[in-house]
Order: structure tokens, then sequence, then C-alpha cells
């Protein structure tokens, strides 16, 4: 059974495990790496390659206690596919952003990590058009495709100190 998950099937359950666990309410977590361990170990190795790069560009956080979550909305399901395409194979993505205002536009980015601050998930992104770094939410995005014809190079970011990669956090 396990070996039929995808690559983005698996990642969505450990960053599920990842957003419970930085939230501090993560019960049974030995049980939940345990199981998890055995989901990884059951893939073949260019999955387990890729899942390995793809959990690389996750980091975790706290949210700000003065961030305002009441307007949370839900995240477009083609999210986490497309971003499988563009982390992997390094291509920039095109979406729709809505910002905090309510405006709208059309982005072309490099996505450089996905941020979670629960209950607030970000990507990261390097982008063009501004020549910086901007963190899109992503219950705000819509309509992402990777776009296989322009590919672009890892950035380092320059996080907080308080967030951490995925792989840093305590078990």
């Amino acid at each position: 059974m396990t070996a039929r998950l995808t690559v983005a099937e698996v990642f969505a359950l450990l960053i599920g495990v990842a957003s419970m666990r930085a939230t501090g309410s993560l019960p049974f977590s030995q049980l939940a790496d345990a199981g998890l361990a055995k989901i990884e170990q059951a893939l073949p190795a260019d999955k387990i390659r890729d899942l390995r790069r793809f959990l690389d560009c996750l980091h975790v956080g706290r949210l700000s206690p003065q961030q305002d979550t009441s307007d949370m909305g839900t995240m477009d399901p083609a999210l986490l596919p497309s971003f499988e395409a563009a982390f992997l194979e390094r291509h920039f993505l095109r979406f729709q952003y809505r910002d905090a205002k309510g405006n709208r536009t059309g982005r072309e980015v490099e996505p450089q990590a996905m941020l979670i601050l629960p209950p607030i998930w970000y990507l990261v992104a390097w982008d063009p058009a501004r020549n910086d770094f901007r963190h899109f939410r992503m219950d705000r995005i819509t309509n992402p495709q990777p776009l296989k014809d322009r590919a672009f190079r890892r950035r380092h970011i320059p996080f907080e100190d308080d967030v951490c990669p995925y792989r840093d956090l305590p078990l």
C-alpha cells in the first residue's frame, strides 16, 4: 500500500505532523514519527531522494501573537502538486495572488521554501519583478502552474532566528 503513495502524499503527511509539532499539539508523536519512517522506507530510492529534497524546502516557526488570522481561507488543492513540480524541478511558478487588501495580481516567482507558522502557511519565493524575497500566504494563492520552460537556482533565504528547517524540529 505505501509503495503507491506519491511524494506529494507523503510530503502532505509529513507537513501535517510538522505543523502539529510546531503548535506543540502532537499527541502520540513517537508513533507518528515511527509510522512516517516506515512509509519513507517503503518508497523507492528515487522517491526518497525527491521527498528529502522537498523536505529541505520546508521551514517551521511560530506565528506572532499579533498576527490576525480572522481572514484565513482554504488552500487551493492544486498547490501541493504544483509545488512538487516547481520545487523538485526548480521551475518558476505562476499563480494568482490576493493580498491582504483584496487586490489581485498575477505573479511569476522562484519558489524557494514553504514556511509554516501555524495556522498560516507561506510560500517563500524570490520575486524577480521586485528583486527581493516575498512571502505569499498559501490560502491567497490560486491557479498555481509550474512553468516548465523557466528554471531558476536555489537562493539562501534570510529567515528569522525562530524559524528552523523541518529536519531540525525537536521530536
